[in-house]
């Protein structure tokens, strides 16, 4: 598979290759034409209860889903928000919105409520699908935007707490006890789905992505752009099996979720954290063949390996999220996995697009060819077309491009070009042998593990604090990981008695940061890991805005300056 250009119209393609799977047809009729292929195969396993969902016990699942949603009376622009971890009835949640033609948007279970209310303002939903603790969330956030429900909540997860009068236990209406020849479950068997139109037109899923200024858009994915995208169906009866700790918040939650079932691949899924050493453990227990993890999450696995230890299972070790460095990519080929068996492998896309590229042959740091059906090209500050070698903003264009962002016309225009192209807002170039290389990233938005940080949220919490005349907040890099961005804030302190030295220090920023405004501990990818730097004033520009590339250079010189005292004090 290599990517060819078009010196006439300064355009990279993928290789033609036509899709193996009907992108014309509805995603859920596609997932139950696989599901039916194998019924007695185990489609998902569950590590922290044991549960095994056979493709046959999915297919029912989803189906009763669907029928719930149909006597509900569930239209095609109504949406079902659905905030959980991983758990046995996710999948059929997800399953049965694509059957009954309902826009599925997915939230991550870890948002705050001002991040929910967000999201609830922009998608709308009509049902919301949660963990017990998250749906708590979404219901101050629904208080805030003026959102009510008219049906009660469907609870996935709830532990040993009993449900609040307003919801229901989701597991009671899929998880059916009835007999081989029950008339629900014969019926259930026979459930044939309607065609709901377009599959280019018709959303199948919204999830969440973040742009320049911080806030969550809503990306409408199309039924289309979800089947399209699977070129490769392997033998369904192969004994494989996948690991992959994201949520359905995240796009690659969703891309293994379809791998899995389009392709006969046993899941294991885990609503526990994804650890290097629950990693390690899952992977040996349950044999994985294939990983899919962040770059902080692989360097930590590397760290907590035993130093003969490998994963002898894996055969394909994959890593996405941010760039991934070449020594990382050449210590899990060399140490962690068995030569000849198994092998690192690098992919690249966006939530607009899909994915756009795979590092099928490995070449120095980049991210590979371009896939099937992916055309790209490089363009400059001026939108100018860029050859081999130079660098500039990468635009893609799938052959099915995504429905925009849901209530946000003005954000869907400006990151579409006048051709359809999106606007990736990463800084690339492709060599003479059409191998893609990411060079940075544009938007000013951080990631630390993979999550992404609003720079500006930071900088607002921190504005609270007596004392602050002027913040920003910049993302340093660590070289023992480089894909991590530690926030750093750059703090002018007021020249009044309250900026007193005393009274503003770095202790109290960063503890301040690491907590709501009523006490609670923030996720840790929201802490100050840079800490914090004191400066006299900040670089800005005639019209009085930070210049953001100086206030990091400016960091990056105090850290090493500071660096330099620590060492000469400790010589001493």
């Amino acid at each position: 598979m290599a990517t060819s250009y078009d010196a006439a119209t300064q355009c990279w393609h993928g290789q033609y290759r036509p899709p193996i799977l009907n992108p014309a047809a509805n995603l859920g009729p596609v997932l139950l034409n696989v599901l039916e292929r194998t019924p007695h195969k185990p489609a998902q396993l569950n590590a922290d209860n044991g549960t095994i969902l056979t493709c046959i016990e999915l297919r029912r699942r989803s189906v009763r889903f669907a029928q719930f949603l149909n006597t509900a009376g569930f239209r095609q622009d109504e949406v079902v928000a659905l905030i959980a971890r991983n758990s046995d009835n996710v999948a059929p949640v997800a399953f049965g919105c694509f059957l009954a033609g309902v826009p599925l948007n997915t939230l991550d279970p870890a948002f705050s409520v001002a991040e929910v209310a967000h999201v609830l303002r922009l998608t709308r939903p009509k049902f919301v699908v949660g963990d017990l603790d998250a749906i708590a969330v979404v219901r101050e956030a629904a208080g805030l935007v003026e959102l009510s429900f008219d049906r009660p909540f469907g609870v996935l997860l709830s532990g040993d707490d009993p449900l609040p009068d307003d919801c229901f236990h989701v597991g009671e209406l899929l998880e059916c006890t009835g007999a081989q020849d029950d008339p629900a479950r014969l019926k259930e068997d026979a459930f044939v789905p309607l065609y709901h139109g377009d599959s280019a037109k018709l959303t199948g899923t919204i999830v969440c992505s973040s742009g320049t200024t911080g806030l969550p858009k809503a990306v409408r994915l199309s039924h289309a752009q979800l089947i399209a995208g699977y070129q490769r169906i392997s033998q369904l009866d192969r004994d494989e099996t996948i690991l992959c700790f994201s949520t359905l918040y995240w796009i690659s939650g969703v891309q293994m979720l379809l791998t899995g079932v389009l392709n006969g691949i046993r899941r294991v899924i885990t609503a526990k954290r994804g650890t290097p050493e629950r990693t390690i453990d899952l992977c040996n227990r349950y044999g994985v063949t294939l990983l899919l993890v962040t770059p902080a999450l692989a360097s930590d696995i590397v760290r907590a390996l035993a130093p003969t230890g490998q994963l002898p299972s894996v055969r394909l070790f994959a890593i996405g999220g941010s760039a991934v460095p070449v020594g990382l990519r050449t210590v899990i080929n060399q140490r962690v996995l068995v030569s000849g068996k198994g092998r690192c492998f690098v992919g690249y896309g966006t939530s607009e697009t899909g994915s756009i590229s795979y590092e099928l042959i490995p070449r120095g740091d980049s991210v590979g060819f371009l896939l099937p059906g992916v055309t790209a090209k490089i363009v400059d500050e001026t939108g100018q077309s860029l050859g081999p070698g130079e660098s500039g903003e990468l635009l893609v264009r799938p052959v099915y491009p995504f429905l925009g962002y849901h209530s946000d016309s003005l954000a869907t225009h400006a990151v579409l070009d006048e051709d359809g192209f999106v606007r990736t807002g990463d800084i690339a170039y492709f060599d003479d042998a059409g191998f893609l290389y990411l060079v940075d990233r544009k938007r000013e938005i951080l990631k630390y593990d993979n999550y992404q940080i609003a720079p500006a949220e930071l900088e607002s919490r921190i504005g609270e604090l007596t004392g602050v005349r002027q913040v920003v907040v910049i993302g340093l890099t660590n070289s023992d990981r480089p894909y991590n961005d530690r926030a750093t804030a750059l703090i002018v302190r007021m020249d009044n008695d309250d900026g007193r030295p005393d009274l503003l220090t770095e202790q109290r920023v960063v503890e301040h940061c690491a907590r709501t405004p009523d006490g609670q501990i923030r996720p840790v990818h929201k802490h100050l890991h840079g800490g914090v730097i004191f400066v006299e004033q900040l670089p800005m520009t005639v019209s009085g805005k930070v210049m953001r590339g100086a206030a990091k250079q400016l960091a990056t010189e105090q850290v090493s300056l500071r660096n330099s005292k620590t060492t000469r004090t400790d010589m001493v």
